[in-house]
């Protein structure tokens, strides 16, 4: 019996040599929690210029006694030819180790992307600490660097902010797409055309990343999200803006939520229509050689404001509003195909559909078929609804 219980004590000792967890524990307090990252390409040296942004915690923290004037973020940029090169060199500048595992957004330099952006995305994958769900935005009209420089209101870490930026504007306008990490890397790897939402800065550098000019009621420097970067071949190609960046979301199946004014009568633009639902589906067919493309969108929406003396009660008036519904979204699609086409950039994934249903098909036009899709032929038809008009049905009127 002894023998027995010496045998489970020593195996019970042996075991527990394998529960050391915390053999790579690391103290909060010695590290430095990165919140995004800026990537830059310098033209004179081919380097990559990365920019850190980090928290500092006794700055955001809302617990009473917190400091105040101290900036709630500091900044890194470090030269390298690869992002790990440049994270470790970062070490020469920062008091503590950076930490990656929080951070939420990735801001690529206009520079960087025209060049081509598919070995900055290599440490993501390879990576236990850097997040795949991370948002993605490419600067316009000026570097990531100073993207990440300015401060914003009502959000304490900026990266943060531009994420919600991101989110909020995919969601109720619809012109841009919040994409991630994992997101463009499954696009490049795909080997076709694909789209990223554009950030600017409206204002400077110096005076946006000064905590002072938070305290007014308009910031002089502001961050907006501005269009959508279109990438072929991982390079950036061209930009994308109004009706031809929603129409591109139309033809995605990406519209959450967006706004419609719509023609009444001779009035334009008389009457709003927030569009709460939105469903695409494509097709694509070829036909004496070239391609056609089918996009069928059914879309529903609520009247929210009308500026003209239109009779919500009858139904003939509502069958026209739902018939300019229908021309306005088919006007934004035709545009952004277009735009598509002009460049020769199959952004829209019709090729991986035209894959699916007919592969036979595709390998003899895989090759050449920016080109044959350059030549193609849109077919769209949109179904629209206006489901709700408010609890008035004529419109509101002084009386004469």
């Amino acid at each position: 019996m002894k023998t027995k219980r010496l045998s489970v004590l020593i195996l019970f000792a042996v075991l527990s040599l394998n529960l050391a967890g915390c053999w790579n524990s690391r103290e909060l307090n010695e590290l430095a929690i990165v919140s995004g990252i800026g990537v830059d390409r310098l033209m004179d040296t081919g380097e990559l210029r990365v920019t850190f942004q980090v928290v500092n915690p006794s700055a955001t923290a809302t617990t009473q006694g917190a400091s105040t004037s101290q900036s709630p973020i500091s900044i890194y940029s470090v030269n390298d030819r690869t992002v790990f090169g440049a994270l470790r060199r970062a070490s020469k500048q920062a008091t503590r180790q950076l930490f990656f595992a929080h951070a939420q957004l990735l801001v690529i330099g206009e520079s960087l992307a025209e060049s081509g952006m598919n070995d900055v995305l290599d440490i993501f994958e390879r990576s236990h600490e850097l997040r795949l769900n991370t948002t993605v935005l490419v600067s316009r009209g000026t570097d990531a660097e100073s993207i990440m420089k300015v401060l914003l209101p009502q959000e304490s870490v900026p990266s943060i902010g531009l994420g919600k930026k991101a989110e909020n504007t995919s969601k109720v306008w619809g012109e841009t797409p919040q994409v991630s990490v994992f997101e463009t890397v499954k696009e490049i790897t795909g080997g076709g055309g694909f789209t990223i939402s554009g950030v600017r800065m409206r204002g400077n550098v110096e005076e946006g990343q000064k905590k002072a000019s938070l305290e007014q009621t308009k910031a002089e420097t502001s961050i907006l999200i501005s269009g959508q970067a279109v990438f072929k071949k991982g390079k950036l190609e061209n930009w994308i803006d109004g009706p031809e960046a929603r129409g591109t979301q139309w033809i995605l199946d990406k519209i959450v939520e967006t706004n419609l004014n719509i023609d009444s009568g001779d009035q334009a633009k008389a009457v709003a229509v927030n569009v709460v639902y939105s469903n695409t589906r494509i097709k694509v067919e070829m036909r004496d050689g070239l391609p056609v493309f089918k996009v069928y969108i059914s879309e529903e929406g609520n009247l929210n404001e009308t500026e003209s003396d239109v009779d919500l009660s009858k139904n003939q008036e509502i069958k026209k509003l739902e018939a300019e519904m229908e021309e306005l979204t088919k006007k934004e699609v035709r545009e952004a195909f277009q735009a598509a086409q002009r460049l020769e950039c199959d952004y829209f994934n019709f090729a991986n559909e035209f894959k699916r249903v007919n592969p036979a098909e595709w390998k003899k036009v895989e090759k050449d078929w920016n080109q044959i899709f350059a030549k193609g032929k849109l077919d769209v038809q949109v179904q629209a609804y206006i489901r709700a008009t408010g609890m008035r049905l004529t419109p509101l009127k002084a009386p004469e």
